[in-house]
């Protein structure tokens, strides 16, 4: 998870951090990373896939608006937060897509449920569609659809709730192609639909529609139960 900050004022910038720290620990999570910036120019050549964005709106160069902009061409999802004492800038936050115009002074619990909701909208971004390519055949599937990926000697097996289906690609490959939010490597064989798992413990997994349970291999299970923490936040 990648959130970023950008505010002329560090007074503001300190004041976000701190809120956006407090919430992640409320939900003991610790698998995210915080971008600051005090201009639009400068938070604008932020090229990872900002997950949500705190934008102040008039700066030097550039203004939050115009950065949101630019953001979301690495992230079409991205969870844009306007903040500023202005409220002309509303019309244009509200035709680029801002998800909450935020008026200064900040309010501890107006960041608190923005950050809550901004989590279950990252969780519930829209399925994309997945080709898998076999023998010259093309299947089109609802990525949501899948459970599991398994990897067994040079082929893999997408399972779905209807069927499993063959593709030649790498585990790899498919990690590449896969929404990163939604599923992850828990060994050298599988890839799992986070929003699959039933049950999982430090040794297992075990995953809705799979009768046998997947192992969690060791070097695999911090990162796993963050992942897990991450996706339960955002349900609530």
């Amino acid at each position: 998870m990648n959130i970023l900050i950008c505010d002329d004022d560090k007074l503001y910038i300190d004041m976000i951090r701190k809120y956006v720290d407090e919430f992640f620990a409320d939900h003991k999570i610790t698998d995210y990373k915080v971008y600051e910036y005090n201009s639009g120019d400068e938070a604008a050549k932020n090229n990872e896939k900002i997950d949500i964005a705190f934008l102040d709106v008039e700066m030097d160069g550039i203004n939050g608006i115009e950065a949101g902009k630019c953001l979301r061409n690495n992230n079409k999802n991205i969870v844009l937060f306007i903040i500023t004492s202005y409220m002309g800038y509303l019309d244009d936050a509200m035709d680029e897509g801002v998800f909450r115009y935020i008026n200064k002074p900040l309010e501890r619990p107006v960041i608190m449920r923005g950050l809550h909701k901004a989590l279950l909208l990252c969780s519930k971004s829209q399925s994309k569609k997945i080709n898998i390519e076999y023998k010259g055949d093309n299947v089109i599937i609802e990525q949501d659809s899948i459970i599991c990926i398994e990897s067994l000697v040079r082929k893999r097996y997408i399972k779905t709730d209807t069927q499993s289906y063959i593709s030649l690609k790498s585990l790899s490959y498919w990690q590449s192609v896969l929404d990163e939010d939604k599923f992850f490597l828990v060994n050298k064989s599988f890839i799992v639909n986070i929003d699959r798992v039933e049950r999982f413990t430090d040794k297992y997994i075990e995953l809705k529609g799979i009768e046998e349970p997947i192992d969690l291999s060791r070097e695999k299970r911090t990162a796993f139960k963050q992942k897990m923490l991450l996706y339960l936040a955002g349900q609530e």
